[in-house]
């Protein structure tokens, strides 16, 4: 369902004339910079970074959105049920240094632009998790979409549509591949095993490997979301 605020951007943007991809970019920067500075001067937001910063034995789940988990610190830049608290999660995380025993990351990569973002958020994971804690990334799978793609048909790309239906909302497979790795700009990269690998070892992480849906060494269990399975890459490294 389109949100109010969803249509009154996209009513401003036919008035504006303007870049819809700039328009979007620019309204969440706003919103970024909103919550950056209620962290630094809002008493109860102070407060309640401080109270993150105590805690130890963590398992965090990072731009989690609506699906924030019971007995874990939950951080998203908008606002949703079970989070712990707003934090722009490209910026310093409101963990102490060693502070994580896991950290969850599910299809949240992809939206991190790679020169700059990607690589300090990911300094960030390092320096909250605790030595040999572990990092479970969650990505659209780029092989996956790629297979399907050039396979004969629509079957195969219809298998990974997950919460719809590409043969019904798309004229021609390739859109269905535009979307999955640009999706109106949100989106900065797509990945396979290879390229995160990579990605994961340059940020320091060791004994990265390729693991399935819900399977893996994540202390306490794993918390894939259902409707990623089918279209999802999931890996997981060490401090």
């Amino acid at each position: 369902m389109t949100t109010r605020k969803r249509r009154i951007g996209e009513w401003l943007v036919g008035v504006l004339g303007v870049n819809p991809e700039t328009f979007w970019a620019v309204w969440i920067e706003l919103r970024a910079a909103v919550v950056r500075v209620r962290g630094r001067t809002d008493p109860t937001w102070i407060v309640r970074r401080r109270e993150l910063m105590r805690r130890r034995g963590v398992l965090a789940n990072l731009g989690c959105g609506p699906t924030g988990r019971d007995g874990w610190v939950n951080l998203d830049l908008f606002a949703a049920p079970g989070l712990t608290m707003r934090v722009d999660c490209r910026h310093r995380l409101p963990l102490a240094d060693g502070a994580c025993r896991g950290i969850h990351v599910e299809h949240y990569l992809e939206h991190l632009e790679p020169k700059v973002e990607r690589p300090r958020f990911l300094a960030e994971c390092r320096r909250c998790l605790e030595e040999g804690g572990i990092l479970r990334i969650v990505v659209p799978d780029a092989r996956k979409f790629m297979e399907a793609y050039l396979a004969p048909g629509w079957e195969p790309i219809n298998a990974l549509g997950g919460f719809y239906v590409p043969e019904e909302l798309c004229q021609a497979k390739i859109e269905v591949v535009t979307h999955t790795f640009r999706q109106d700009g949100d989106h900065f990269a797509g990945y396979d095993a290879d390229y995160l690998r990579i990605i994961l070892e340059d940020a320091g992480f060791g004994d990265v490997e390729v693991v399935a849906w819900r399977e893996g060494r994540f202390p306490g269990g794993c918390i894939d979301i259902d409707q990623h399975r089918v279209y999802s890459l999931y890996m997981e490294a060490r401090r």
